[in-house]
């Protein structure tokens, strides 16, 4: 984001959080991550564009790329770090 200004919200994750993809016949999807009391709704214009298809699948693949860090460590049993990773986002 070039120049512009950047809000970051932190969602504390545990049992109670969920997640949910609701598509419909004559709209543009939703896909919402709900954690204690935030709730936060990814929305789309109604004319999606290639941007908003590239979007969804760097969602999709991060969302993955998570999903096996949070097993590799559970499985492991250790307790991850509190630091921030300095990977900015981008799966190796």
């Amino acid at each position: 984001m070039a120049g512009g200004r950047m809000s970051a919200l932190s969602l504390p994750i545990d049992a109670g959080a969920s997640v949910e993809f609701k598509p419909f016949r004559a709209r543009t999807p939703l896909f919402t991550v709900s954690a204690g009391r935030v709730l936060v709704t990814l929305t789309l214009p109604e004319r999606v564009s290639a941007g908003d298809v590239e979007f969804a699948r760097g969602l999709a693949s991060q969302a993955a790329a998570y999903a096996v860090e949070v097993e590799r460590l559970y499985r492991s049993g250790r307790r991850p770090s509190s630091g921030r990773s300095s990977g900015k986002g981008k799966a190796a």
